[in-house]
């Protein structure tokens, strides 16, 4: 009788882990499936491979919630230089994802908060200091354009735009506020890998400018993150010159809000080359509350060009910025960029001043 329990008990247990397994391959297929659907690598991968040695890892896998390591090398695989991979458990979908998002502050997540700042230098240049943003969107966009009219309304001779610290986020709440300071009504746009039958690019997500400056974006994380409708406020100082500031650290969205300036007759730009990451993410949503931040398309910046997979944009005036040979990781340039932001800003006073400004 113990013989015969015993069996029943073992046959039971494999069949669940035989279930369990068959879930985490479904699990795994379903991210491969993605990534084929929307990434801008997906030509240059063997997607039939990439599954069959994906499903011999997972093989003796039970649980999904060990798929995070497995699919966080198959992204680094995709060598986009911009994907990534999260899992939140306590999502179920898409939605829930960016609700979760939308609701979460700094200071509920116990991180810093945004080192805004702005000045007026000398007495006549606009100093503002434009960070990434993560998180409270529409307070962010609210704050860069209270500080906007006021520097605006202290009759600068000269703007000094700084994302040297600006390592991304969301874009949108980062160009919006400097809307009467762009003079054409499309900036940027994106490749996403589509050629047309002659072989030229097609682009896709032209940026808009809003003639009377209202702002509409009617995606979900808009709306959520209350950034859906925007009336950027006008600016009279708006054909004076502006220097935007750039350096290694700026990124991603960072380097989106660099290219919204790009080509403007009395934009300069000057830093160090930026980051690289100088293209398109779209958030997933797969299952399990795993979602993927994938690398969808390449910038197509306002003057013509268009991007390689991992290529920062070039300063007209390069500052000579070099980090020492101890620091290496990201968080530690990062700092120490802050602590020699200075050498950015001088650098474009002492440009506005050889000007006559």
């Amino acid at each position: 009788m113990n013989k015969l329990f015993f069996f029943i008990a073992c046959f039971f247990i494999l069949n669940i882990c035989h279930a369990q397994n068959i879930e985490v391959i479904k699990l795994a297929n379903q991210f491969i499936d993605t990534l084929e659907a929307h990434s801008f690598m997906r030509s240059k991968i063997d997607f039939d491979r990439l599954r069959t040695e994906t499903n011999r890892k997972v093989k003796n896998l039970n649980k999904t919630d060990s798929l995070l390591s497995t699919f966080k090398e198959i992204v680094s695989g995709l060598k986009d230089h911009h994907s990534s991979v999260a899992r939140v458990k306590d999502t179920t979908d898409n939605l829930a994802f960016i609700k979760m998002i939308a609701s979460t502050t700094y200071e509920k997540e116990g991180m810093s908060p945004l080192n805004f700042q702005h000045r007026l230098i000398e007495d006549k240049y606009a100093y503002i200091n434009v960070p990434g943003v993560l998180l409270e969107h529409r307070r962010y966009i609210d704050t860069l354009q209270k500080q906007l009219f006021e520097l605006d309304g202290r009759h600068p001779k000269a703007w000094i735009i700084d994302l040297t610290e600006n390592d991304g986020g969301a874009f949108v709440p980062m160009v919006t506020p400097f809307h009467s300071l762009i003079d054409t009504t499309q900036t940027f746009s994106y490749f996403d890998g589509t050629l047309d039958k002659d072989g030229k690019e097609v682009l896709i997500d032209k940026f808009q400018i809003p003639q009377n400056g209202l702002y509409i974006d009617d995606s979900i994380e808009a709306k959520y993150c209350k950034f859906d409708t925007v009336q950027a406020q006008p600016l009279k100082y708006n054909q004076i010159p502006i220097i935007v500031l750039v350096s290694n650290i700026t990124a991603s969205s960072g380097e989106i809000a660099a290219s919204h300036f790009l080509g403007q007759k009395n934009v300069t730009l000057i830093g160090a080359k930026t980051n690289g990451l100088t293209s398109s993410n779209e958030l997933y949503y797969v299952d399990k509350g795993y979602s993927v931040n994938l690398m969808t398309a390449l910038l197509h910046d306002r003057k013509g060009k268009s991007y390689h997979v991992g290529e920062g944009i070039s300063p007209d005036i390069i500052v000579d910025f070099d980090y020492p040979e101890n620091i290496r990781t990201f968080k530690e340039r990062y700092r120490f960029t802050l602590e020699k932001k200075s050498v950015f800003i001088n650098k474009a006073i002492e440009f506005l001043r050889a000007k006559g400004i």
